[in-house]
């Protein structure tokens, strides 16, 4: 379900964060599990998806609601679109099997529009690709293409390109494609993937000869060495924008433990909150940017794997690290006595430590945690015991808390 995921938070996420009561902790990766799978049969039985969003207990719902025809109609397209381009997922294999008709409808709109594309291409391609040659008379100087290959395969290259323009003949009885505005036509004998071939030779040192050509500092290969780009004082990261994260804010204060049968103990407690709301949010919306530069590069760059691309995937790694570990501590505390350090997404109203038979509880706003003393962090204890939870509100009535 990966996939499907990943297309369901990238559509779903911005609408949700814009909401004054969503909370980020609400849609882990069991939420967005069970939010996809419900999304995918969203059109027969829409009654999960909704319990789902309302279960986030955001301030307006509804309105988040009220969007969904229009996410899911886009979450479709995505799908039918990764499954004509060769991709393959739990979720496509399921909208297959359960003949889901939006998903068929996209299929068809989306080979429909791949066949015609290659079709168009393949005309264009057949139609310009003789004048190209034309144009270039079949000679390409050396300085056209000293940027892409070595002196000795330039020299082969020009012999093959010179042995090809015999094959140029003018005669009104051969049916091919004319290359040049004269009265006696010029036309081509010699078959369509030869010249393919050398489109594609004459096409990227073009290329690389005005990519290379536009550089101040210029460098020609020698007789047997290919060429190499001069070194730039700037790496790869200069032309990747840097994303703005949120800091973690803290927010420190004395607690005065209350303990049992004596009052207010001499005691205190240092409580540190770091509430990482503000940046787990920032760090998912740097990914979803990285997500979107990666899959721009990757449309632009069909063949192997560049040095962006690791760079970007890299940075994209990294936070997805560090938001996972951020999600990790908020299950977390960590106490040795003296000081409790919690991670939080939303800072408590009050935070009371009580001293109850020698056990240290945490009164988080309405909630009892039993605390362990540790150097290690600990998972958090909820107080489920009702006697237990009355006599600790009985001790903090007497104390006046």
């Amino acid at each position: 379900m990966k996939l499907a995921i990943d297309i369901v938070q990238s559509l779903l996420f911005p609408k949700l964060e814009k909401d004054a009561s969503f909370d980020i902790n609400q849609t882990n990766i069991a939420f967005w599990e069970t939010f996809s799978t419900a999304f995918l049969d969203f059109e027969k039985d829409a009654k999960p998806v909704y319990a789902a969003i309302y279960s986030l207990e955001l301030k307006d719902a509804d309105k988040i609601i009220s969007k969904l025809d229009t996410v899911y109609i886009f979450f479709i397209k995505e799908l039918a679109e990764n499954h004509v381009l060769g991709i393959s997922s739990e979720a496509i294999d399921y909208l297959i099997t359960s003949k889901n008709s939006t998903f068929e409808k996209e299929v068809h709109f989306f080979t429909d529009l791949q066949n015609a594309i290659t079709k168009v291409e393949r005309k264009r391609i057949k139609t310009e690709l003789p004048n190209a040659f034309d144009k270039l008379s079949f000679q390409l100087s050396d300085d056209a293409i000293a940027i892409a290959i070595t002196k000795k395969e330039r020299e082969a290259l020009k012999e093959k390109m010179n042995a090809w323009d015999k094959e140029l003949v003018t005669s009104e009885e051969a049916p091919v494609y004319s290359v040049s505005a004269k009265k006696e036509p010029k036309v081509i004998s010699l078959s369509w993937i030869k010249y393919a071939a050398a489109a594609c030779i004459v096409l990227t040192a073009g290329i690389m000869y005005f990519k290379f050509n536009t550089d101040n500092n210029l460098v020609q290969p020698g007789d047997t060495n290919v060429v190499t780009a001069p070194v730039k004082n700037d790496t790869i990261t200069t032309q990747i924008p840097s994303e703005a994260l949120a800091e973690v804010a803290t927010v420190t204060n004395n607690a005065t433990v209350i303990e049992s049968g004596m009052g207010v103990a001499s005691n205190t407690i240092e409580i540190t909150e770091n509430n990482q709301k503000a940046r787990m949010l920032s760090i998912v919306t740097a990914i979803e940017k990285y997500r979107q530069l990666l899959e721009k590069e990757f449309s632009e760059n069909k063949v192997g794997v560049n040095s962006k691309v690791k760079e970007l995937e890299t940075k994209k790694n990294s936070l997805e690290k560090e938001l996972a570990l951020l999600k990790e501590r908020e299950k977390q505390y960590v106490f040795d006595g003296k000081a409790l350090v919690l991670y939080v997404s939303n800072t408590a109203k009050e935070n009371t430590i009580v001293l109850y038979e020698e056990t240290y509880y945490l009164k988080k706003d309405a909630d009892y945690f039993k605390l362990t003393i540790a150097t290690a962090p600990q998972l958090y204890k909820k107080i489920s015991d009702t006697n237990l939870i009355n006599n600790l509100d009985n001790i903090l009535s007497e104390n006046g808390k």
